[in-house]
């Protein structure tokens, strides 16, 4: 008998199996144990030692001995006649079947539920690191002439409204002072993050990275407004300076109030004026008092940013724009509500154009000094396709250096444009004085991305999860990041997350679908197709995914329908939506050979 068939039969190799697959169970289930109970690195090298170690000698005892009803014998101690290896190799198979069962219970388990939990542990241990960092790193940079200002307190009788009008007090100073340029002031995102707060001052200033905080309250009862504010110094929580403004309600009034404050916080804060900062404090946006309540209650709506919020804010401007129709704010923050309702997939490019065009030169017109006017311009050329889009940028960046805003429109045209690199500085600029702003933090993680700096990627959506757990873009964001990789099953989890936290955003929903085709489950993937075309009839991408499906169903005449209906009702091209139908077409011809 040869050797091969003698190993055979003494079931030499399905003990070695039988050992490997044991030893490869053993030590997965050791890794999590030995993790949790966080024993020291050399006992799992011991166990892989010893297990190393035993193979041999599992061998050789497979090789020299039998297994027999009376015990366990030597093997040339039986008689051949009565050798029972075969009944012997049948229990080794069924042992390795059921091993192999537990290992493959295993690895599913790991793959779909440790995986994914230590990923995310993973990456919030890393945000959290990095955040920790950041605020170190703004401690280290926080200038004198640097300020938080915190929401004011409404202290009106009228809840609702008041809270609107106190609310659009605190941003127009906030906008006031961040276009006095010798002064870092953090952006609105941050600081509402501290309405009712706890947090001491101290904390505050550290985690914002500034010098000085201001706190403030509004009344409003009748003709009569009560503004008092202090300025507190965040390194000892003293007061700096405090007043209170009594005054007659009228627009002219409010924004007197409004230049006064920010001359006085630039007096405290030693910045010096310039005379462009001088004509900014006195200029008077309007003296339509109900013109202004309608920009406050608009500019209330569009920071919400969900379709029928930036509905209602348009119809807000609009309002103020019939009263007062010079109001040059009004201009600009309704341009930048069609450029975000855009964006949003809320109106179509061609709505946009319409809408948007008028305004856009109009705004310019009345305001040729504002940074976010000329940003907001260059954002409206940029998605209408037109000239100038670069000279509007720069012209917006000469006038806004510290304007948040600014900043991040620039750094999403970087990004659009695939100048990866060129955008994460001016990200990074923005999150300086915005540090809690989840729209930076998406950019920052879309440009790492396209970069494959995918630890940083999912390191920024894990912050954004981490400082808004309802805003969708953390989710989604981690799911594009996974999908890159190729972890499917995990990219699964999170954009089934962004689904529940905004349902009807078809966009969402479509690529939902598409993944659950990557993963070959048809059905799942066929239903949640159904959602989105349901909720996003004849739009860009749940068509161009449509297109595709009917494409690798063999469906070729419906899928060329559907991408030449798609292109000849010239949809927008939303997430490359033209390019993947414009595939559809080719690959549908190939596949029917019409070359």
């Amino acid at each position: 008998m040869s050797l091969f068939n003698e190993l055979k039969r003494r079931n030499v190799f399905k003990v070695a199996i039988a050992y490997i697959v044991m030893a490869w169970l053993v030590m997965q289930v050791a890794d999590v144990i030995l993790n949790n109970i966080a024993a020291p690195g050399w006992v799992f090298h011991v166990l892989l030692l010893f297990l190393a170690v035993g193979f041999p000698f599992a061998i050789f005892f497979a090789w020299a001995f039998e297994l027999t009803p009376e015990g366990l014998k030597k093997e040339r101690d039986v008689d051949r006649a009565k050798s029972i290896t075969h009944v012997t190799g049948r229990k080794l198979d069924y042992f390795i079947i059921a091993v192999l069962v537990l290992a493959l219970g295993y690895f599913a388990f790991d793959k779909f539920v440790l995986d994914p939990a230590r990923d995310v542990a993973l990456v919030q241990a890393t945000a959290e690191a990095a955040t920790e960092q950041a605020t170190e790193s703004r401690k280290e940079e926080t200038s004198d002439q640097s300020i938080a200002v915190l929401p004011f307190t409404n202290r009106s009788m009228e809840q609702e409204n008041a809270q609107f009008f106190a609310d659009g007090i605190h941003d127009d100073l906030l906008t006031l002072l961040a276009n006095l340029g010798s002064m870092k002031v953090i952006s609105r995102t941050s600081v509402m993050e501290y309405r009712d707060t706890t947090k001491n001052i101290r904390t505050i200033g550290e985690e914002l990275g500034v010098a000085t905080i201001l706190e403030g309250g509004v009344q409003r009862a009748g003709n009569q407004v009560r503004i008092n504010v202090q300025l507190i110094d965040a390194n000892t929580d003293e007061h700096i300076w405090a007043k209170t403004y009594d005054r007659i309600l009228t627009a002219e009034t409010l924004f007197a109030i409004q230049s006064e404050m920010a001359e006085s916080i630039a007096e405290q804060l030693e910045a010096a004026l310039s005379p462009e900062d001088r004509e900014i404090l006195n200029k008077r946006p309007t003296q339509n008092l109900d013109a202004y309540n309608a920009y406050l209650m608009a500019g209330q709506f569009f920071a919400r940013s969900g379709y029928s919020d930036l509905f209602q804010a348009e119809s807000y401007y609009l309002n103020a724009i019939e009263l007062d129709p010079d109001y040059a704010a009004a201009h600009t923050g309704l341009l930048r509500t069609y450029n975000q309702l855009e964006d949003t997939g809320a109106i179509t490019l061609a709505e946009h154009k319409v809408k948007a065009g008028p305004i856009a030169e109009r705004a310019i017109a009345l305001d040729s000094q504002s940074g976010e006017t000329w940003s907001a311009l260059a954002s409206f050329r940029f998605i209408s396709n037109a000239d100038g889009v670069e000279d509007a940028f720069r012209k917006a960046l000469a006038l806004g250096p510290n304007n948040s805003i600014v900043l991040a429109d620039y750094a999403e045209y970087l990004r659009k444009q695939e100048r990866y690199e060129e955008a994460i500085p001016y990200i990074e600029k923005g999150l300086a004085i915005d540090p809690l702003a989840t729209d930076h933090l998406f950019e920052l993680g879309r440009a790492h991305l396209y970069l494959a700096h995918f630890d940083e990627a999912l390191a920024a959506f894990a912050k954004i999860r981490m400082l808004s757990p309802t805003n969708p873009q953390g989710h989604y964001g981690a799911a594009g990041v996974y999908s890159t990789l190729g972890d499917l099953a995990s990219a699964l989890i999170p954009q089934h997350q962004a689904v529940t936290l905004d349902p009807d955003d078809y966009e969402t929903i479509a690529f939902l679908a598409w993944r659950y085709r990557d993963l070959g489950d048809e059905t799942s993937a066929n239903e949640w197709l159904g959602r989105a075309l349901d909720k996003g009839t004849d739009q860009a991408l749940p068509m161009a995914v449509s297109a595709v499906f009917k494409l690798h169903a063999g469906e070729y005449e419906e899928s060329t329908r559907i991408a030449r209906t798609a292109l000849q009702n010239q949809v927008d091209n939303r997430w490359g939506a033209h390019s993947i139908l414009l595939r559809v077409l080719r690959d549908a011809a190939l596949r029917s050979e019409d070359y």
